[in-house]
């Protein structure tokens, strides 16, 4: 009986996320895109509350169709298009390990990879770093900021993973879309560009970083008179 009533809590809350969901929806697209794309995007928030999945970029992308004049026809495919995304990213995430289950804020960096370019197993590969999730995440808006860049998928991947298991802080991963447009401005392809980085950060991650030099040797005192 206590299962059964623990059961009817659980499907009550989960009704009113997915209420608060649709209110939301409704209320951000208002004279924002049509009626029948607000509709859509209420259905696939609720599956999408249901399921862990971020909301905000299935509003964004309905916002963005309507701003730029796109028939609400092809604003639907987008829109499903991304739900897709995020659920092909959340199950590459899921499927990482037993850490914890990904958060919005991870799916929605794994969606926006995605849409670069980036597959699933890749998406899972950078979450086997090993790293905490916030470093993931940075991680995989990179990956996929590389791959826009024009660096291949693997070789993004190769990078950021080796980056990301070096230790690197957030903003030194923040910091390799332009260091790779540096290398293509001295002439690399991006690929060319990436995997040098790459290799960088893997002696790094093998090694450590160089020591910082100590502080300088005390001259020698004077001889005295």
């Amino acid at each position: 009986m206590r299962r059964f009533g623990l059961l009817v809590l659980g499907l009550v809350a989960v009704a009113a996320t997915a209420l608060a969901a649709q209110q939301s929806i409704a209320a951000r697209l208002s004279g924002r895109a049509s009626p029948e794309i607000v509709t859509l995007v209420q259905d696939l928030g609720s599956s999408a509350a249901s399921r862990g999945l971020p909301i905000d970029p299935l509003i964004q992308k309905a916002i963005e169709g309507n701003a730029k004049g796109v028939p609400s026809e092809r604003v639907a495919t987008a829109v499903r298009l991304v739900y897709a995304q995020l659920d092909t990213a959340a199950a590459a995430l899921r499927s990482a390990g037993p850490n914890s289950p990904p958060d919005t804020v991870e799916i929605a960096a794994g969606g926006f990879a995605i849409t670069a370019g980036l597959r699933g197993r890749e998406i899972a590969e950078l979450a086997r770093t090993g790293r905490p999730a916030a470093a993931v995440t940075v991680g995989l808006r990179v990956a996929g900021t590389l791959a826009a860049l024009g660096v291949p998928p693997a070789e993004a991947v190769t990078l950021v993973s080796a980056s990301l298991r070096g230790g690197q802080a957030p903003g030194d991963l923040l910091a390799l879309p332009g260091r790779v447009q540096s290398e293509m401005a001295r002439g690399a392809t991006p690929a060319q560009a990436a995997a040098g980085l790459a290799r960088a950060a893997a002696a790094q991650a093998r090694h450590g970083p160089p020591p910082h030099p100590g502080p300088p040797p005390h001259p020698p005192a004077p001889p005295h008179p």
